[in-house]
């Protein structure tokens, strides 16, 4: 016969069903189902329908991050998942911030998710960015628009894009979500330290694209938050090819080594 630290637990969350050790729980005994499975309480665990089953009326695809916390002691969400990227499972930062609150469980979600920022080499947050403007100009090139509009602001959230005057921004067809993500969040930084970089890349992938970037920041008058306006246009249409799919790094080296 089991003992208590071996009896396996089923917590039915929101209509989601969750099994795992009671020993699995109360080895964090300062959470809410640390302190609720402690050997001392007993006798206030209600079981459903004499079955070992707990319910609680909380965010059922939320506590899947809350179980793996007791299994591993981290929360394993990433900021991409604070939008809408499609998959079975789309939880958003606020939703999680809840569930953590309400389980007591000892973690920052916010502090952290302000670290995970950094954690990306700054190369892939760079090759991410240009993946994505290039499927931009790829959408010019391809339906005959005359330029590409794009504006990323300081504050990381404010977003603009454009294909002649149709705005695009929330437009999911481009290209990787997750890429997409870190464009918007990370755009403005990544213009503000390789503009430059980025503008010759493409000028020497597409012969006769237009650059023309412009910093925005407080010292202009009218200006309330710090922006990047980014206009791409082209020069002879017929003469253009399609872009392929591309390394930002990768390519600028063998730029760097041809000069």
């Amino acid at each position: 016969m089991s003992t208590q630290k071996e009896q396996r637990v089923i917590l039915n969350v929101g209509g989601i069903k969750y099994e795992t050790y009671r020993s699995t729980l109360t080895a964090y005994p300062d959470t809410m189902l640390g302190t609720m499975f402690q050997e001392r309480n007993n006798s206030m665990l209600h079981p459903t329908d004499g079955a070992n089953e707990y319910f609680f009326d909380r965010n059922g695809y939320a506590f899947r991050f809350i179980i793996e916390f007791y299994r591993t002691g981290k929360i394993l969400w990433e900021e991409t998942y604070d939008t809408a990227v499609g998959g079975p499972i789309n939880v958003s930062r606020n939703e999680l911030h809840e569930e953590i609150e309400y389980f007591r469980i000892p973690y920052d979600i916010n502090v952290d998710c302000k670290r995970s920022k950094f954690k990306k080499r700054p190369a892939e947050v760079i090759d991410a960015f240009v993946n994505v403007l290039e499927s931009f100009v790829d959408a010019a090139l391809q339906g005959w628009h005359g330029d590409v509009k794009i504006y990323l602001y300081e504050d990381t959230i404010s977003f603009k894009a454009f294909l002649d005057n149709e705005e695009v921004s929330n437009n999911r067809n481009f290209t990787d979500q997750n890429n997409f993500v870190i464009f918007k969040k990370m755009g403005y930084r990544v213009l503000k330290s390789f503009a430059k970089d980025i503008a010759n890349y493409f000028k020497k992938m597409i012969p006769g694209l237009v650059w023309d970037c412009h910093h925005f920041d407080r010292q202009i008058p009218q200006v309330t938050l710090p922006h990047f306006s980014l206009k791409i246009s082209f020069g002879d249409r017929y003469s253009k090819g399609l872009l392929e799919s591309t390394n930002f790094y990768s390519n600028l080296k063998i730029m760097n080594d041809e000069n």
